[in-house]
């Protein structure tokens, strides 16, 4: 019995002394460790003693769900102001807020989102992740003040809206290396041409000099025509579009001008004309793209009168010919498979790394790409399909398996491994 109650006071003594250490650590570094905690857990400590009561409004971060918001008195809204006001000469270094539109339940929801956007900006933000959680008629537009940002250094934004920037307002990130753009609404001009028109998305990219990396993730009812990506800083671009979810125009067009592009991910299934002005020589790409809109897939034949297609897949099989590492998928391949039959297709000599899936017609598909890459060293080949107990046979060998190529991975289901000549 005496032993344990030694064990007792020894315990609640090393407590005491360790919560003791911790009230002698200064403001700064509390809330330095508070930083990585989630707002709610930093509010939490506020019960701790008096002098933790206000030290969560000295954390230069803020990281908040509200579907995890507790009940202590405060609204969505009165925890986000409060905060945001405490404290106008601290730099916050990121905010970061998910929540529904009916947590935010002023009259005016705009002007809510206006006074935190403005005093996120006073503030001098780094990183803002702002996403919306509602249905797809309660967007709020993001407030004009955040375009003029001058030390955001990375943004993503999910369901929300950027309005049509008037022209005498001056857009200036110039600190923005990174964006992410989820289900964004974008306005446009609809006064100009189809071919001139302008919108929120191509001035906001085109108006952040240094940006490196940029995800776009088409949103269901975006009717943007043209996406414009343009830019001379960009290093890795990503645009993904569920031709499920998306309602876009039929002539839909994608144009990327990004001369020092490295990384390119493209899935987009709906857009009837790719076109690439420029990217980076030796670039890593990954192609999932058909050339049909909406219309699904149309095979090519010689008896199609309209070239327009055939012209706009020459030349953006012509620009992704100086890559060095691909990723293609099946849809991709039956395009320019079916292209070949039409044109000769370019070489890709500095393709060295090679990922190819594919749902059936393999021994059709795969030469007639192979016979373009001279210098293959890697082959990885997915099956979606069972291929266990059938030989893979080839309708002719293409000269790299036989001159360059080093490594086969056939991924299937069950991961077989195998070399180049065990492929006949």
């Amino acid at each position: 019995m005496e032993k344990k109650l030694v064990r007792e006071k020894q315990s609640n003594s090393e407590e005491r002394r360790s919560n003791s250490e911790i009230n002698d650590l200064p403001d700064p570094l509390l809330c330095h460790i508070l930083s990585f905690l989630p707002t709610k857990d930093s509010v939490r400590s506020s019960l701790l003693s008096k002098r933790w009561r206000n030290l969560w409004l000295q954390v230069p971060v803020f990281d908040l769900d509200s579907r995890q918001l507790f009940d202590d008195g405060f609204s969505l809204t009165e925890l986000v102001g409060r905060f945001l006001e405490s404290d106008e000469n601290l730099t916050l270094s990121r905010f970061k807020l998910i929540c529904y539109s009916k947590d935010i339940d002023d009259d005016d929801d705009d002007s809510v989102l206006e006074s935190w956007i403005d005093a996120l900006v006073g503030r001098r933000v780094c990183h803002l992740d702002f996403q919306v959680k509602s249905n797809d008629y309660e967007l709020f537009f993001m407030p004009l003040s955040l375009y003029s940002c001058n030390t955001l250094a990375s943004l993503s934004l999910c369901h929300v809206a950027l309005g049509d920037m008037e022209l005498e307002f001056v857009v200036s990130l110039p600190c923005l290396k990174v964006m992410r753009l989820d289900s964004v609404r974008y306005e446009y001009d609809k006064s100009l041409i189809h071919h001139d028109e302008s919108s929120s998305l191509e001035t906001l990219i085109t108006s952040c000099p240094v940006l490196e990396k940029l995800t776009i993730i088409r949103d269901f009812f975006d009717h943007l025509k043209i996406m414009r990506v343009r830019s001379r800083s960009l290093k890795s671009f990503t645009l993904w579009v569920d031709s499920y979810e998306v309602g876009l125009f039929e002539d839909h067009v994608v144009e990327i001008d990004a001369p020092r592009l490295e990384h390119m991910s493209l899935r987009d299934h709906l857009s009837g004309s790719i076109i690439i002005h420029s990217i980076a020589p030796y670039a890593s790409v990954n192609i999932d793209v058909n050339f049909d809109g909406e219309n699904g897939y149309t095979p090519l034949d010689e008896d199609d009168a309209d070239s327009s297609k055939r012209t706009t897949i020459h030349d953006f099989l012509t620009r992704i010919s100086t890559v060095c590492r691909m990723e293609i998928s099946y849809h991709t391949l039956e395009v320019i498979h079916d292209y070949s039959k039409l044109e000769r297709l370019p070489q890709f000599s500095k393709l060295t790394w090679l990922y190819a899936s594919f749902l059936e017609s393999f021994g059709e598909l795969l030469p007639t790409f192979l016979g373009c890459c001279p210098n293959l060293h890697t082959l990885v080949l997915k099956f979606q399909f069972e291929i266990e107990g059938c030989p893979i046979k080839l309708s002719y060998v293409p000269p790299c398996f036989v001159s360059s190529l080093e490594y086969v991975d056939c991924d299937t289901r069950h991961n077989k491994n195998i070399k180049p000549d065990e492929i006949s």
